[in-house]
C-alpha cells in the first residue's frame, strides 16, 4: 500500500496536487489553504487527526510538520508529485 507524505512547511495549499490526481484521493482543506488526503481514503487515522489539530487552522509558515497517510485507493503514480511546484508531496511504495 503506497503512503502518500505531507511536508507541510512547504504546503502553499494551491491545490495543483488534487487538480492532477487521476483517482481524486486528494483535496484542499476545510479552509482552502492546505492539501490533504481525503479523511475516508487514510488508513492511518492518527495522520487524520494530526491534520486537523496541527495543520487545519494554521497558516503557510507556522506548520513544520510531515504526515504520512497510508492510502489503499492511491495508485502510485507519482502524477501530484510532479505537479507540487513546492515538493510539498511525496509518494511512498
Amino acid at each position: 500500500m503506497a503512503k502518500v507524505v505531507f511536508e507541510y512547511a512547504k504546503c502553499k495549499g494551491e491545490g495543483e496536487c488534487v487538480e492532477a490526481c487521476p483517482v481524486e484521493i486528494l483535496e484542499l482543506s476545510n479552509n482552502g489553504t492546505w492539501c490533504k488526503a481525503i479523511d475516508d481514503e487514510v488508513d492511518n487515522k492518527d495522520a487524520v487527526e494530526k491534520f486537523h489539530q496541527q495543520v487545519e487552522q494554521k497558516g503557510h509558515g507556522d506548520v513544520d510538520l510531515e504526515i504520512s497517510n497510508e492510502m489503499e485507493g492511491c495508485i502510485a503514480c507519482r502524477v501530484c508529485e510532479t505537479a507540487c511546484p513546492e515538493g510539498a508531496i511525496r509518494i511512498e511504495e
